[in-house]
């Protein structure tokens, strides 16, 4: 077998079927829940206009019960992940946006990914306040020091 292949199958052996689904799922927060002749697919596609992307769009639904005054997370199964990081990457740009500044991307993870991020943001946090002279990121759950 070519390394590539070798490689394919041993992600895919080790890759739950959780993680797996996953995989092409993009979280958008944030997002003000529907009125009137707003829906979610109106809104979703109001947020990627914004970045200039025009994805197609296979399944999108609100997550959790409705409640008043809590705005409920959306989930967009896109095709690709290809897409997913081309939508994340340009995600900053939100912020500058006149609409969505308060609307937040980030991938679909499991409780177990979340939680490992969660710890990996507090050390984060404690190596900025330790060190405000150095610039720290997050690659791949890994923090390193950028010069």
């Amino acid at each position: 077998m070519a390394p590539r292949r070798i490689q394919h199958a041993v992600r895919k052996a080790a890759t739950t079927p959780d993680v797996e689904d996953r995989s092409c799922n993009l979280m958008i927060f944030g997002l003000p829940e529907e009125s009137g002749s707003m829906t979610v697919e109106s809104s979703v596609r109001g947020v990627f206009d914004s970045l200039n992307e025009k994805p197609a769009l296979p399944k999108y639904s609100r997550v959790g019960v409705p409640d008043d005054g809590k705005v409920r997370p959306v989930v967009v199964t896109l095709n690709s992940r290809e897409v997913l990081l081309s939508l994340l990457k340009k995600a900053k740009e939100l912020k500058s946006s006149a609409n969505y500044s308060r609307v937040f991307l980030e991938p679909d993870w499991t409780p177990e990914q979340r939680a490992e991020r969660k710890k990996t943001l507090r050390v984060l946090s404690e190596l900025k306040k330790t060190s405000p002279d150095e610039r720290f990121v997050i690659r791949r759950g890994v923090i390193e020091c950028v010069l």
